[in-house]
């Protein structure tokens, strides 16, 4: 709390200044009780002291009150709030599912970091969090540190800090992990043993191959709910942009019969019937919930496939719709990119395409 001055002294609220034996300071001092800035200058300089406390009483006036408090980790907050409270037309507004992703990001960096306040945070620190990251999860550190750095910047937004710490920081080395092609025989054994089993393992299944289908985000499949299927195909919204563009991904006779039998799958009782995909209980999948009946599946796989002797590798949602793209590709469909709702074939080629050998026509 601010007391009132013991002697009036014509400098605005908050603004405080000390002559101490050898310096003079003079600064702005915030709610939490954390400078705002502060100036310093030899106590016998009076030119200098005359322009500093010039300049504290100008920037008194623009000093921003809602830096948050709590450190680092009240810093995170804010920013989630901060996106949070951004309209829709903003470029820098984040969409759901990354914002889901970021806040899982977010909390590894605050179970490091959290304890420290903001202008504690250093480029070493950075440094030791990527070497850290470096042999098990030299990937997900990256992401990770980037999301810092943005966060740091949004400090930068709120005068907190001058300059951000982690910017130019050098990221892991990531070995390129080869694209994965699901094979149409892999699909095909996946559905076939979510039919033996049933159940959750029979909604996983058929989830998988409408990703294929439907060439979808696994968090679309996910979240897609029965009142999307139409008499002409089923609606999709594309989850990443702002604007939400949607597809329609008209009927054939194998989407239709997928889609149907996944609607006939049986629920418990109670169950609500909101999500095509959703868990025994009518709800959809969390991401440990889905991945733990994924494993079920994929194990069942394995082994049918030992016994069969037969090539298998087990695969995720995120496989499949680069299978969908290669296959529409080498089909020699034309609305790939309708269908992805991206508007670069660079960047469909780039990201999605896992055709296993170029083909061309020779020159003459």
């Amino acid at each position: 709390m601010i007391r009132s001055r013991a002697n009036p002294d014509g400098l605005p609220f908050r603004v405080y200044e000390r002559y101490g034996a050898r310096v003079y300071s003079i600064g702005y001092k915030l709610p939490s009780g954390r400078w705002a800035y502060k100036y310093r200058c030899k106590v016998e300089d009076a030119n200098q002291i005359r322009k500093l406390r010039r300049q504290a009483i100008e920037e008194s006036t623009r000093v921003v009150h809602d830096a948050p408090e709590g450190g680092f980790k009240g810093l995170v907050d804010a920013w989630f709030v901060h996106q949070a409270e951004l309209p829709t037309t903003d470029a820098t507004k984040r969409a759901d599912s990354t914002i889901a992703e970021n806040k899982r990001e977010a909390a590894m960096l605050t179970k490091a970091w959290g304890h420290f306040e903001v202008e504690e945070i250093t480029a070493k620190m950075g440094i030791d969090y990527l070497k850290a990251c470096k042999k098990t999860r030299p990937l997900k550190g990256n992401k990770e540190i980037s999301l810092a750095r943005l966060i740091m910047q949004h400090a930068i937004g709120l005068g907190m800090i001058e300059t951000n710490p982690l910017n130019d920081i050098e990221r892991n080395k990531v070995v390129e992990v080869k694209k994965r092609y699901v094979t149409h025989e892999e699909m095909t054994l996946a559905v076939e043993m979510g039919r033996k089993f049933g159940g959750a393992r029979l909604i996983v299944a058929l989830a998988l191959k409408t990703a294929w289908l439907c060439v979808r985000r696994s968090f679309e499949v996910r979240q897609i709910k029965r009142e999307s299927v139409t008499p002409s195909g089923i609606l999709w919204t594309d989850s990443k942009s702002k604007t939400k563009p949607t597809i329609l991904i008209e009927w054939s006779p194998e989407l239709s019969a997928t889609i149907y039998e996944a609607m006939e799958v049986k629920r418990n009782a109670d169950a609500g019937t909101m999500y095509l995909f959703g868990n025994l209980r009518g709800e959809p999948y969390t991401k440990g919930g889905w991945k733990a009946m994924l494993d079920d599946l994929m194990r069942e796989c394995v082994l049918e496939a030992k016994r069969r002797k037969m090539p298998f590798q087990k695969f995720s949602l995120q496989d499949c719709r680069p299978k969908g793209v290669t296959d529409k590709l080498e089909r020699g469909d034309t609305d790939t990119k309708d269908a992805t709702l991206h508007s670069s074939d660079a960047m469909i080629a780039r990201h999605y395409d896992r055709t296993r050998s170029k083909k061309a026509t020779p020159a003459g």
